[in-house]
């Protein structure tokens, strides 16, 4: 019923959807997930702990977390390799302790 949905009545199978579509549907999906706010605040404590140890970039004229820092750090030493945004709600609290401990060390050695 929801492929059906994005994709007016054309096709129930997401194997028949336009790039589009599939995008919509799966911006959708993670709209509805009831571990989504969840999910982003872990997120955003990651992003806390790296603009505090100052892992941060000018963007639009103001300091914000260095994504793309963030997301290398995740692909060389996190515990599933992969970018932040990519990590399951399930998979966070392990990912956010492994950053708590650099965090940590951080603080440690100032």
């Amino acid at each position: 019923m929801i492929i059906a949905g994005f994709s007016v009545g054309r096709t129930e199978s997401s194997r028949d959807l336009y790039y589009e579509e599939a995008v919509a549907v799966i911006k959708h999906l993670k709209e509805t997930d009831p571990n989504a706010a969840a999910a982003d605040k872990m997120r955003k404590k990651m992003l806390y702990f790296a603009h505090e140890m100052g892992w941060k970039k000018l963007k639009k004229g103001k300091l914000v977390a260095d994504i793309q820092r963030i997301d290398n750090w995740c692909l060389q030493f996190g515990y599933i390799k992969r970018k932040l945004d990519n990590y399951s709600y399930q998979e966070l609290p392990k990912l956010v302790s492994q950053f708590q401990a650099v965090y940590s060390h951080y603080i440690q050695s100032l």
